[in-house]
Protein backbone atom coordinates (compact mmCIF):
# COMPACT_ATOMS: atom_id res chain seq x y z
CA UNK A 1 0.00 0.00 0.00
CA UNK A 2 1.13 3.54 -0.66
CA UNK A 3 1.30 6.53 1.67
CA UNK A 4 -2.20 7.62 0.61
CA UNK A 5 -3.67 4.43 2.05
CA UNK A 6 -1.62 4.89 5.23
CA UNK A 7 -3.06 8.40 5.64
CA UNK A 8 -6.56 7.06 5.02
CA UNK A 9 -6.23 4.46 7.77
CA UNK A 10 -4.78 7.03 10.18
CA UNK A 11 -7.64 9.43 9.47
CA UNK A 12 -10.44 6.85 9.68
CA UNK A 13 -9.29 4.86 12.72
CA UNK A 14 -7.91 5.72 16.19
CA UNK A 15 -4.37 4.81 15.17
CA UNK A 16 -1.69 6.63 17.16
CA UNK A 17 1.33 7.09 14.90
CA UNK A 18 2.95 9.85 16.94
CA UNK A 19 3.69 8.41 20.37
CA UNK A 20 6.25 5.79 19.34
CA UNK A 21 9.84 6.98 18.88
CA UNK A 22 12.51 4.69 17.51
CA UNK A 23 15.44 3.94 19.77
CA UNK A 24 18.96 3.27 18.62
CA UNK A 25 20.02 0.19 20.55
CA UNK A 26 23.52 -1.08 19.94
CA UNK A 27 23.98 -4.11 17.73
CA UNK A 28 20.35 -4.57 16.64
CA UNK A 29 20.38 -3.16 13.11
CA UNK A 30 17.17 -3.00 11.06
CA UNK A 31 16.12 -6.60 11.69
CA UNK A 32 14.84 -5.60 15.14
CA UNK A 33 13.42 -2.10 15.40
CA UNK A 34 12.58 -0.86 18.88
CA UNK A 35 10.24 2.03 19.67
CA UNK A 36 9.56 3.68 23.02
CA UNK A 37 5.96 4.71 23.66
CA UNK A 38 5.28 7.84 25.66
CA UNK A 39 2.03 9.63 26.42
CA UNK A 40 -0.39 7.90 24.06
CA UNK A 41 -4.07 8.76 24.50
CA UNK A 42 -4.86 5.10 23.77
CA UNK A 43 -2.99 3.98 26.91
CA UNK A 44 -4.26 5.04 30.30
CA UNK A 45 -2.16 8.09 31.15
CA UNK A 46 -3.26 8.65 34.75
CA UNK A 47 -1.96 5.30 35.97
CA UNK A 48 1.40 3.60 36.21
CA UNK A 49 2.00 1.48 33.10
CA UNK A 50 5.77 1.14 33.34
CA UNK A 51 8.09 1.42 30.35
CA UNK A 52 6.43 0.42 27.08
CA UNK A 53 8.33 -0.60 23.96
CA UNK A 54 7.21 -1.81 20.53
CA UNK A 55 9.21 -4.48 18.69
CA UNK A 56 9.02 -4.42 14.91
CA UNK A 57 10.42 -7.59 13.36
CA UNK A 58 9.48 -9.41 10.19
CA UNK A 59 8.54 -12.60 12.09
CA UNK A 60 6.31 -10.58 14.41
CA UNK A 61 4.52 -8.91 11.49
CA UNK A 62 4.03 -12.23 9.70
CA UNK A 63 2.50 -13.81 12.80
CA UNK A 64 0.22 -10.81 13.37
CA UNK A 65 -1.02 -10.57 9.79
CA UNK A 66 -1.36 -14.22 8.81
CA UNK A 67 -3.56 -16.54 10.89
CA UNK A 68 -2.81 -19.30 8.37
CA UNK A 69 0.69 -19.54 9.89
CA UNK A 70 0.36 -22.38 12.39
CA UNK A 71 2.19 -25.36 13.82
CA UNK A 72 5.89 -25.74 13.17
CA UNK A 73 6.02 -22.74 10.82
CA UNK A 74 4.61 -20.59 13.62
CA UNK A 75 7.03 -22.11 16.11
CA UNK A 76 10.03 -21.20 13.94
CA UNK A 77 8.84 -17.60 13.53
CA UNK A 78 8.15 -17.30 17.27
CA UNK A 79 11.68 -18.50 18.00
CA UNK A 80 13.15 -15.87 15.67
CA UNK A 81 10.94 -13.12 17.15
CA UNK A 82 11.91 -14.19 20.68
CA UNK A 83 15.59 -13.90 19.85
CA UNK A 84 14.88 -10.36 18.71
CA UNK A 85 13.12 -9.62 22.00
CA UNK A 86 16.02 -10.98 24.06
CA UNK A 87 18.52 -8.97 22.00
CA UNK A 88 16.48 -5.76 22.27
CA UNK A 89 15.67 -6.02 25.99
CA UNK A 90 19.30 -6.85 26.75
CA UNK A 91 20.60 -3.96 24.63
CA UNK A 92 18.27 -1.59 26.49
CA UNK A 93 19.49 -3.04 29.82
CA UNK A 94 15.95 -4.01 30.76
CA UNK A 95 16.95 -7.67 30.88
CA UNK A 96 19.97 -9.38 32.42
CA UNK A 97 19.48 -13.09 31.65
CA UNK A 98 21.67 -14.19 34.57
CA UNK A 99 19.23 -12.48 36.96
CA UNK A 100 16.01 -13.56 35.26
CA UNK A 101 13.43 -16.33 35.30
CA UNK A 102 10.67 -17.07 32.79
CA UNK A 103 7.07 -17.63 33.80
CA UNK A 104 5.02 -19.74 31.42
CA UNK A 105 1.28 -19.20 31.71
CA UNK A 106 0.08 -22.53 30.38
CA UNK A 107 -0.92 -23.53 27.79
CA UNK A 108 -0.11 -20.56 25.58
CA UNK A 109 3.01 -19.01 27.11
CA UNK A 110 5.48 -21.64 25.95
CA UNK A 111 4.55 -20.90 22.33
CA UNK A 112 6.36 -17.55 22.43
CA UNK A 113 9.66 -19.48 22.72
CA UNK A 114 11.32 -17.04 25.12
CA UNK A 115 13.05 -19.57 27.36
CA UNK A 116 14.67 -21.16 24.30
CA UNK A 117 15.88 -17.74 23.12
CA UNK A 118 17.76 -16.99 26.34
CA UNK A 119 21.56 -17.25 26.01
CA UNK A 120 21.71 -19.29 29.25
CA UNK A 121 19.41 -21.69 31.03
CA UNK A 122 17.10 -19.74 33.34
CA UNK A 123 14.65 -20.94 36.02
CA UNK A 124 11.18 -21.73 34.67
CA UNK A 125 7.91 -21.12 36.52
CA UNK A 126 4.86 -22.98 35.23
CA UNK A 127 1.41 -21.65 36.14
CA UNK A 128 -1.89 -22.63 34.56
CA UNK A 129 -4.77 -20.16 34.72
CA UNK A 130 -8.13 -21.29 33.39
CA UNK A 131 -11.35 -19.48 32.55
CA UNK A 132 -14.31 -21.03 34.32
CA UNK A 133 -17.11 -19.91 32.01
CA UNK A 134 -15.63 -17.92 29.13
CA UNK A 135 -15.48 -19.21 25.56
CA UNK A 136 -13.73 -18.50 22.27
CA UNK A 137 -13.69 -14.75 21.50
CA UNK A 138 -15.92 -14.06 24.52
CA UNK A 139 -14.01 -13.21 27.66
CA UNK A 140 -15.49 -11.38 30.62
CA UNK A 141 -13.52 -8.96 32.76
CA UNK A 142 -14.65 -10.58 36.01
CA UNK A 143 -11.68 -11.96 37.99
CA UNK A 144 -13.96 -14.56 39.57
CA UNK A 145 -14.12 -16.41 36.23
CA UNK A 146 -10.38 -17.17 36.39
CA UNK A 147 -8.57 -19.66 38.62
CA UNK A 148 -5.04 -21.00 39.03
CA UNK A 149 -5.27 -24.75 38.50
CA UNK A 150 -1.57 -25.71 38.37
CA UNK A 151 1.73 -24.32 39.60
CA UNK A 152 5.35 -25.41 39.65
CA UNK A 153 8.07 -23.25 41.17
CA UNK A 154 11.81 -24.07 40.98
CA UNK A 155 13.97 -23.91 44.10
CA UNK A 156 16.34 -21.40 42.46
CA UNK A 157 13.62 -18.79 42.14
CA UNK A 158 14.59 -16.95 45.31
CA UNK A 159 17.67 -15.57 43.52
CA UNK A 160 15.61 -14.04 40.69
CA UNK A 161 15.30 -10.26 40.31
CA UNK A 162 13.41 -10.19 37.01
CA UNK A 163 10.41 -12.25 35.95
CA UNK A 164 9.86 -12.45 32.18
CA UNK A 165 6.29 -13.39 31.23
CA UNK A 166 5.66 -14.21 27.57
CA UNK A 167 1.92 -14.27 26.95
CA UNK A 168 -0.99 -12.76 25.05
CA UNK A 169 -2.21 -9.76 27.04
CA UNK A 170 -5.82 -8.82 26.33
CA UNK A 171 -7.37 -7.87 29.68
CA UNK A 172 -4.24 -8.99 31.54
CA UNK A 173 -6.24 -11.06 33.99
CA UNK A 174 -4.32 -14.30 33.38
CA UNK A 175 -1.01 -12.57 34.03
CA UNK A 176 -2.42 -10.77 37.05
CA UNK A 177 -3.62 -14.07 38.53
CA UNK A 178 -0.25 -15.70 37.80
CA UNK A 179 1.74 -12.86 39.40
CA UNK A 180 -0.53 -12.81 42.44
CA UNK A 181 0.01 -16.54 42.81
CA UNK A 182 3.76 -15.95 42.59
CA UNK A 183 3.56 -13.34 45.34
CA UNK A 184 1.34 -15.57 47.50
CA UNK A 185 4.02 -18.26 47.30
CA UNK A 186 6.68 -15.94 48.64
CA UNK A 187 8.42 -14.82 45.45
CA UNK A 188 8.62 -11.12 44.63
CA UNK A 189 10.74 -9.97 41.67
CA UNK A 190 12.06 -6.43 41.40
CA UNK A 191 10.95 -6.19 37.77
CA UNK A 192 8.25 -7.81 35.67
CA UNK A 193 8.87 -7.91 31.91
CA UNK A 194 5.92 -8.77 29.69
CA UNK A 195 6.38 -9.81 26.07
CA UNK A 196 3.87 -10.77 23.40
CA UNK A 197 0.77 -9.31 21.82
CA UNK A 198 -0.47 -6.59 24.17
CA UNK A 199 -3.69 -4.60 24.53
CA UNK A 200 -3.87 -1.30 26.40
CA UNK A 201 -6.20 -2.48 29.22
CA UNK A 202 -3.70 -5.17 30.18
CA UNK A 203 -0.98 -2.56 30.67
CA UNK A 204 -3.16 -0.57 33.05
CA UNK A 205 -4.13 -3.68 35.02
CA UNK A 206 -0.59 -5.00 35.38
CA UNK A 207 0.81 -1.55 35.99
CA UNK A 208 -1.56 -1.12 38.91
CA UNK A 209 -0.52 -4.45 40.37
CA UNK A 210 3.19 -3.72 39.99
CA UNK A 211 2.86 -0.25 41.47
CA UNK A 212 0.91 -1.62 44.43
CA UNK A 213 3.62 -4.21 45.05
CA UNK A 214 6.59 -1.90 44.48
CA UNK A 215 7.73 -3.71 41.31
CA UNK A 216 8.85 -2.20 38.02
CA UNK A 217 6.95 -3.07 34.83
CA UNK A 218 8.53 -3.19 31.39
CA UNK A 219 6.47 -4.13 28.34
CA UNK A 220 7.80 -5.32 24.99
CA UNK A 221 4.83 -5.55 22.61
CA UNK A 222 4.95 -7.29 19.25
CA UNK A 223 4.30 -4.64 16.56
CA UNK A 224 1.85 -2.45 18.50
CA UNK A 225 -0.24 -1.90 21.62
CA UNK A 226 -3.82 -2.38 20.52
CA UNK A 227 -7.16 -1.29 21.76
CA UNK A 228 -9.30 -4.18 23.00
CA UNK A 229 -12.53 -5.20 21.35
CA UNK A 230 -15.88 -5.38 23.10
CA UNK A 231 -15.49 -9.14 23.64
CA UNK A 232 -12.31 -8.56 25.71
CA UNK A 233 -10.49 -10.84 23.28
CA UNK A 234 -9.82 -9.40 19.81
CA UNK A 235 -6.71 -7.21 19.46
CA UNK A 236 -6.66 -5.60 15.99
CA UNK A 237 -4.06 -3.25 14.54
CA UNK A 238 -7.08 -1.36 13.20
CA UNK A 239 -10.53 -2.20 11.92
CA UNK A 240 -14.14 -2.65 12.94
CA UNK A 241 -15.17 -4.35 16.19
CA UNK A 242 -16.81 -7.42 14.63
CA UNK A 243 -18.08 -8.87 17.91
CA UNK A 244 -19.85 -5.68 18.91
CA UNK A 245 -21.33 -5.29 15.43
CA UNK A 246 -22.66 -8.85 15.52
CA UNK A 247 -24.23 -8.30 18.94
CA UNK A 248 -25.64 -4.78 18.53
CA UNK A 249 -25.25 -3.61 14.93
CA UNK A 250 -23.07 -0.73 16.11
CA UNK A 251 -20.01 0.16 14.02
CA UNK A 252 -17.11 0.90 16.36
CA UNK A 253 -13.63 1.48 14.98
CA UNK A 254 -10.57 0.24 16.82
CA UNK A 255 -6.89 1.12 16.50
CA UNK A 256 -3.51 0.83 18.15
CA UNK A 257 -0.32 2.60 19.10
CA UNK A 258 2.04 1.72 16.29
CA UNK A 259 5.03 3.20 14.47
CA UNK A 260 4.25 4.50 10.96
CA UNK A 261 6.91 2.24 9.44
CA UNK A 262 5.42 -0.82 11.13
CA UNK A 263 1.87 -0.05 10.03
CA UNK A 264 2.98 0.67 6.48
CA UNK A 265 4.76 -2.69 6.35
CA UNK A 266 1.60 -4.47 7.59
CA UNK A 267 -1.05 -2.74 5.48
CA UNK A 268 -0.67 -4.85 2.37
CA UNK A 269 -1.17 -8.11 4.30
CA UNK A 270 -3.37 -7.31 7.28
CA UNK A 271 -7.13 -7.89 7.14
CA UNK A 272 -8.75 -4.94 8.98
CA UNK A 273 -10.31 -5.99 12.28
CA UNK A 274 -8.50 -9.33 12.47
CA UNK A 275 -7.28 -10.43 15.89
CA UNK A 276 -3.48 -10.42 15.69
CA UNK A 277 -2.62 -13.36 17.99
CA UNK A 278 -5.72 -15.26 16.94
CA UNK A 279 -6.60 -18.29 19.02
CA UNK A 280 -3.01 -18.44 20.20
CA UNK A 281 -3.02 -21.80 22.00
CA UNK A 282 -4.82 -23.54 19.18
CA UNK A 283 -2.30 -22.29 16.58
CA UNK A 284 0.41 -24.32 18.33
CA UNK A 285 1.59 -27.81 17.42
CA UNK A 286 3.11 -28.33 20.88
CA UNK A 287 1.32 -27.40 24.08
CA UNK A 288 2.14 -28.15 27.71
CA UNK A 289 -0.64 -28.21 30.29
CA UNK A 290 1.58 -28.80 33.32
CA UNK A 291 0.43 -32.40 33.47
CA UNK A 292 0.70 -33.51 29.86
CA UNK A 293 1.66 -32.46 26.36
CA UNK A 294 -0.90 -32.04 23.61
CA UNK A 295 -1.59 -30.48 20.22
CA UNK A 296 -3.57 -27.32 19.63
CA UNK A 297 -6.81 -27.45 17.69
CA UNK A 298 -5.17 -26.07 14.55
CA UNK A 299 -8.02 -27.11 12.32
CA UNK A 300 -10.52 -25.32 14.54
CA UNK A 301 -8.40 -22.17 14.53
CA UNK A 302 -8.19 -22.19 10.74
CA UNK A 303 -11.94 -22.73 10.32
CA UNK A 304 -12.77 -19.93 12.77
CA UNK A 305 -10.29 -17.58 11.09
CA UNK A 306 -11.93 -18.14 7.71
CA UNK A 307 -15.36 -17.34 9.13
CA UNK A 308 -14.08 -14.24 10.93
CA UNK A 309 -12.42 -12.82 7.81
CA UNK A 310 -15.59 -13.43 5.81
CA UNK A 311 -17.64 -11.56 8.41
CA UNK A 312 -15.13 -8.71 8.62
CA UNK A 313 -15.08 -8.37 4.86
CA UNK A 314 -18.86 -8.34 4.79
CA UNK A 315 -19.24 -5.50 7.29
CA UNK A 316 -16.31 -3.48 5.89
CA UNK A 317 -17.27 -3.53 2.21
CA UNK A 318 -18.97 -0.38 1.08
CA UNK A 319 -17.14 1.82 3.60
CA UNK A 320 -15.20 4.74 2.12
CA UNK A 321 -11.99 3.58 3.78
CA UNK A 322 -12.25 0.00 2.46
CA UNK A 323 -10.23 -0.18 -0.75
CA UNK A 324 -9.22 -2.71 -3.36
CA UNK A 325 -5.99 -3.42 -1.46
CA UNK A 326 -8.00 -4.46 1.61
CA UNK A 327 -10.12 -6.79 -0.48
CA UNK A 328 -7.04 -8.31 -2.08
CA UNK A 329 -5.41 -8.88 1.33
CA UNK A 330 -8.54 -10.62 2.59
CA UNK A 331 -8.78 -12.83 -0.49
CA UNK A 332 -5.10 -13.81 -0.30
CA UNK A 333 -5.42 -14.73 3.37
CA UNK A 334 -8.59 -16.72 2.78
CA UNK A 335 -6.83 -18.70 0.06
CA UNK A 336 -3.86 -19.34 2.35
CA UNK A 337 -6.17 -20.42 5.19
CA UNK A 338 -8.02 -22.85 2.92
CA UNK A 339 -4.74 -24.36 1.73
CA UNK A 340 -3.59 -24.74 5.30
CA UNK A 341 -6.92 -26.25 6.31
CA UNK A 342 -6.62 -28.87 3.57
CA UNK A 343 -3.46 -30.13 5.27
CA UNK A 344 -5.33 -30.63 8.56
CA UNK A 345 -8.45 -32.27 7.13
Amino acid sequence: MDSENLRSVAEEFPVDLKSARRLKAGGLGDAVKVYRVRGSILIKVDAYTGDTYLLDTEPGRLIACHPHIVGEELRALCAEAARGFVAASTALRALKPEEAAVMHILRAGTGYMVAEAMPIHVPIVDVRTQYVDDGYRDHSDDPRSLKVSYRKYPKRLGETGTMVIPDTYATGRSAEAAVRDLLANGFKPDTVIVYGFVAAPALARLGGLCEDQGMKLKCFAICDVSQLAHNNYDMPVYGLDEGLYAATGKEIRLGSVVAPETLEAMLGSYVPGMDQPGDWSERQSRLYTGLSREHGDIRGHLEKSIKLIERLRGISRGSAWYRAAHEEAAERELEALRRALARYT
